[in-house]
């Protein structure tokens, strides 16, 4: 399975044409986002609607109901217990050098043995194994 960080549904969003290509070369089923991933996403669009001014507060739901809309698409892979217990392992070793949204990602992915796909793989480096990471925005398929 692919997981997806936050900022490849970005690039999704946008149709970015590398992305794409990754895309149409794997399952559609073996692509998903980890729930800490859509927590992220609507955690924002939630603030925007819970504290939008008046004049902008039906532009704030009307973005959240399109973005609740935009992650049904998508398998989504449960942060379980499993997953806590190496998120408490990944603690220990990683006290502040990592931010907290990326090792509960890194959990995710050690315990279901999937591939994190990240522009950002310098936040997983020391998380994961090279073979454990992908970049489908600045690698062509191959």
């Amino acid at each position: 399975m692919y997981l997806w960080d936050s900022n490849i549904l970005r690039y999704f969003g946008e149709g970015h044409p590398t992305l794409y290509r990754h895309v149409q070369r794997v399952l559609w089923a073996d692509i998903a986002i980890p729930t800490v991933v859509v927590a992220e996403v609507l955690r924002g669009r939630c603030e925007f609607a819970l504290k939008a001014a008046p004049e902008k507060a039906a532009l704030a739901h009307s973005l959240l109901v399109e973005t609740q809309k935009f992650l049904n698409q998508f398998n989504v892979v449960l942060f379980n217990d499993e997953c806590a217990k190496v998120l408490e392992e990944l603690r220990r070793h990683h006290k502040t050098h990592k931010k907290y949204a990326d090792m509960m990602i890194t959990a995710v992915a050690k315990v279901g043995k999937h591939v994190v796909v990240t522009r950002n793989l310098k936040d997983f480096h020391g998380l994961l194994p090279q073979n454990q990471l992908a970049n489908w925005i600045d690698i062509e398929p191959t």
